[in-house]
């Protein structure tokens, strides 16, 4: 934003230079607004060119009338992310001055701006530039942030550095210090990186410089970045890719810098309506400023929201324009989750951007955002309720703590409920479910499986193979989930390339299937009793190497653009084996969707064991991975009847999920009735059983998949 003026006197000169019939009161065409005739290429929507001819966008009336926020479209599924829980609100709110030009945030004015919109802010909005401000100038105003209860976005600015520079290293110095500090702060934050580089007024601009900047090297330079903060492991920050409301320059367009789903977590846009502040510029809606923008990165499917936005004053009415928007956002852009105004009273020749501009500004904006509950943040203690101790089954959905904050993940919205059920035998010891089994579980049990759980071994069973139980899975509704077993393969063998074939097969049928999947490799690690185990080869399985596999399979994915998988890391309850930890093989936030763990209650069943409550079970493991901020999941468990009493053992565990398990997002039985030296695991062992697995089940909603056209 801050340099767009210079490129818009440019533009103007180019404007008064042409004779044109008047438009709007203006000395230009009017444009005939069809997006196939007119090539829009200014910033705020207002003008563009037509047939080679520039000319004014004509605006539309509109009522004040501010629509509730439904923000809801049979056409256009709505992306929350794992941040916030709804609409939330932001800004940019000026203040200590550092430069004349890039005011800061400090307290005063977060406190200020707070008072004016009477609500609190779940975005600041800062802007870093790396040629002015150092890591340790950046920390004061993340601890304004943080001190607010709020998140820090900052617009991380590569000033003087071209896209080529950054690929050339130049910016290496001042980035480690950045991967350092934000690992060590370990906040959340979002990284906004090379916005607006659409435009021509950034040295990173591709219409500034299209050579150095071209589109793919600007796209490319934002996958360094990030790639430099995973191989810092960095887990803590947000990465939001920006795109301007209009092109300016040669070589631009709309999209061509998205660097790709797996290097962005937000995507946004940046858009103002100049009025007449500018010679060049006329009044135009919130609908005229972003359709365009809006409709071309609604293709990508990540949260979206508006980064930098305001209105003038000048030309129209500005409080008219805050309650338009408003009013049409939930049909007209239902993929917006979030908005930051840019406060910022800046001089006459740019335009005065504050949002206490006129009382009635502030009143729309009011009126506005209270048609929206105030936002919460998914993994912090926002409304949080302990559940009372009672010896009963908890009576509502417990996963809520005021111990551990709940991430629920992007897949289910509630707890989530699956099993494997054995069936169709192609191995004796690897039963798969087919649909009479998973039909005849969901009728024991009285309840749709959310999860279906599948185990695939590499030396027996390829895509084909497993194409059939997933189309079992889909049939039935279900999600699969697929324990996916490298046999006869160590973690070395895997990194040597020795299972590259294999994987190859799924990589292409995955990305063909379509359908959300997940893929569960290398579970159980800290055993001894598959090959990839450390505690049954160290060396070829060492702890690092097993993590450096589990890396090698993600990316093996994500250089096949495969964006339909989430990734599952599984540690066993207890470790087996020389070298073994519940951790060590973890292979980093960067790689892994979820975390979970496998345990059983095997009770007398062996000569080895005892009676063991789930709590005996999987205690150790559950804090151990706590520290993960992921969500958490029992990806395997049952219990034996032989020592104790089962049901029971099924009551208590619901019992004490919510206060001593509150992160736990899900549970996947073990349903398979299995030899004598190993125990009976099947479900329905006794109708006890099956009668407390129902109760339990039935304190928590049906799970709805998130984006589902069930919801």
């Amino acid at each position: 934003m801050f340099m767009k003026l210079v490129n818009a006197l440019t533009v103007a000169g180019l404007f008064v230079t042409g004779s044109y019939a008047k438009c709007l009161s203006e000395e230009f065409l009017c444009c005939s607004g069809s997006n196939v005739e007119v090539q829009y290429t200014d910033n705020t929507g207002s003008w563009g060119i037509e047939n080679g001819i520039r000319c004014l966008i004509k605006q539309d009336e509109s009522t004040n009338e501010v629509l509730q926020p439904a923000n809801q479209s049979s056409s256009n599924d709505v992306i929350y992310g794992d941040t916030f829980d709804s609409m939330f609100f932001g800004a940019w709110v000026g203040g200590d001055e550092v430069l004349p030009e890039y005011p800061q945030p400090n307290a005063k004015n977060v406190a200020a701006f707070e008072a004016v919109q009477g609500r609190h802010l779940d975005i600041i909005h800062h802007f870093v530039i790396w040629q002015y401000n150092d890591w340790e100038w950046t920390r004061n105003y993340l601890d304004v942030a943080k001190a607010n209860g709020s998140l820090m976005m900052i617009t991380w600015m590569p000033t003087p550095y071209t896209a080529q520079d950054i690929l050339d290293g130049k910016g290496d110095e001042y980035i480690d210090t950045f991967v350092k500090g934000i690992k060590s702060y370990g906040e959340e934050i979002w990284l906004r990186p090379l916005h607006e580089s659409n435009g021509d007024w950034y040295t990173w601009c591709t219409g500034k410089d299209n050579i150095n900047n071209a589109e793919e090297k600007v796209a490319a330079a934002f996958r360094y970045l990030v790639e430099k903060f995973r191989e810092g492991n960095v887990n803590n920050v947000k990465w939001v890719w920006t795109t301007n409301n209009g092109n300016s320059g040669e070589g631009t367009t709309l999209t061509g810098s998205y660097p790709g789903d797996d290097f962005v977590d937000y995507i946004s846009i940046d858009g103002y309506n100049f009025g007449t502040a500018q010679s060049w510029s006329s009044w135009s809606t919130f609908e005229e400023v972003f359709r365009d923008a809006y409709d071309a990165i609604a293709k990508f499917q990540k949260p979206m929201f508006i980064a930098e936005f305001s209105s003038s004053e000048l030309g129209g009415n500005k409080a008219e324009w805050i309650s338009e928007m408003f009013r049409i956002l939930p049909e007209r852009f239902p993929r917006i989750i979030g908005l930051v105004w840019f406060s910022e009273s800046k001089p006459d020749n740019e335009g005065d951007w504050a949002i206490n501009t006129s009382e009635a500004a502030v009143e729309a904006w009011k009126k506005g955002m209270n048609a929206y509950p105030q936002a919460n943040r998914k993994n912090s203690n926002n409304s949080i309720e302990k559940p009372v101790e009672t010896n009963e089954v908890a009576t509502a959905a417990p996963v809520e703590s005021a111990v551990a904050p709940v991430i629920k993940g992007d897949t289910f919205d509630s707890m989530f409920f699956g099993a494997w059920v054995g069936g169709d035998e192609v191995l004796p010891e690897y039963p798969q479910p087919n649909a009479k089994n998973v039909a005849a579980f969901e009728a024991v049990q009285g309840r749709h499986l959310d999860i279906i759980h599948h185990f695939v071994i590499w030396q027996y069973n390829d895509w084909e193979w497993t194409r059939n139980y997933l189309d079992v899975a889909k049939a039935n509704g279900s999600l699969m989930m697929i324990t996916w077993m490298p046999t006869p393969y160590t973690a070395q063998d895997i990194l040597d390339g020795k299972g590259d074939e294999y994987i190859d097969t799924f990589v292409k049928g995955i990305k063909s299937y379509g359908e959300e999947i997940w893929l569960r490799p290398l579970h159980e690690s800290n055993g001894d009793w598959y090959t990839w185990c450390t505690g049954k080869d160290n060396i070829n399985n060492a702890e690092e190497k097993v993590a450096a596999a589990f890396r090698y399979l993600v990316e093996k994915f994500r250089e096949g653009n495969v964006n339909n998988v989430k990734w599952v890391w599984t540690t066993n309850n207890g470790n087996s084996g020389e070298g073994t930890t519940l951790t060590g093989s973890y292979p980093g936030d960067d790689f892994v969707d979820y975390i979970s763990i496998d345990g059983y209650n095997f009770g007398t069943a062996q000569s080895w064991s005892s009676w063991s409550t789930f709590e005996e079970v999987f205690r150790d493991a559950y804090d151990a991975i706590a520290k993960f901020q992921k969500p958490m999941f029992i990806a395997e468990f049952s219990s034996s009847e032989l020592g104790g009493n089962k049901a029971e053992w099924i009551s208590e565990m619901f019992r004490i999920l919510p206060e001593r398990f509150p992160r736990i997002i899900g549970l996947v039985w073990f349903s398979e009735s299995k030899p004598d030296n190993e125990g009976d695991w099947a479900i329905n062992t006794s109708e006890a059983a099956v009668e407390a697995w129902k109760k339990g089940m039935s304190a928590y909603p049906p799970a709805k998949r998130i984006g589902s056209s069930e919801n």
